[in-house]
Formats: structure tokens, sequence, C-alpha cells
């Protein structure tokens, strides 16, 4: 099943829900501190992972910036990373729950934008 990703605005909080096509999992934010983080992985120089700190090959690794957003509900932090890999950039969320969810980055992050504060 193909991962979905949508989000409803309400006033100053934005609601995304997540799916694998069989559960949803719904995240409620403030959309400020979404844009926030959007903003914060594509700002250049902003720190990558460094390829050299890791165990495994670094080449078979991805090369990812990372960003926190404090949840309103559920309680805890939903973790974003721009993921750069051959062919598109991916954004990825990674639940409180341990659930990760990959989108293609620019699609994704067009489709966030419209509904968040500029």
């Amino acid at each position: 099943m193909p991962l979905e990703l949508s989000a409803k605005r309400k006033g100053e909080e934005i609601e995304l829900i997540l799916s694998d096509g069989t559960a949803e999992e719904p995240l409620r934010m403030l959309a400020l501190e979404l844009a926030e983080a959007l903003a914060r992985l594509e700002a250049p120089g902003y720190p990558t992972m460094d390829p050299e700190e890791l165990e495994d090959e670094p080449d078979d690794v991805p090369n990812y910036t990372t960003a926190t957003v404090e949840l309103i509900e559920p309680e805890g932090l939903l973790i974003l990373r721009k993921v750069r890999v051959p062919g598109p950039d991916l954004l990825e969320f990674t639940t409180p729950s341990g659930s990760v969810y990959e989108f293609e980055w620019r699609r994704a992050v067009d489709y966030l934008r419209s509904l968040l504060p500029r």
C-alpha cells in the first residue's frame, strides 16, 4: 500500500494525517513550528550528518538534515528529516510511536507549505 500524507489547518494548529494504507496516524502541532522546521531543513549551511562519524560505510548511508517539532497530540516529538539519496530527496517523518513515513521531498513540502504560515 502506498503511503499517504494529508493535512488540515485549524487556526494556529495543523493536523497531519500519515497513513500506510491500512491505518492512519493523526499528529497535531502548531503550524508555525512545522513551517520553521521545514525552513531549517532547507536552510543553506544547516548541519548535516557527517559520514565520517558513522560506523557503517559512508557511501552506503544517505546524507540528511534533521529538525523536530513538539506535538500537541499525541505528546512527544515529531522528527523530520530531509534525506538526500540518488534521485529525488525524501521528507521522512518519525512519529512518537516509532513509525517512519517517507515522501518525495518537493511534492510533500509544496503541499504542506500551501497550508502553513509564510
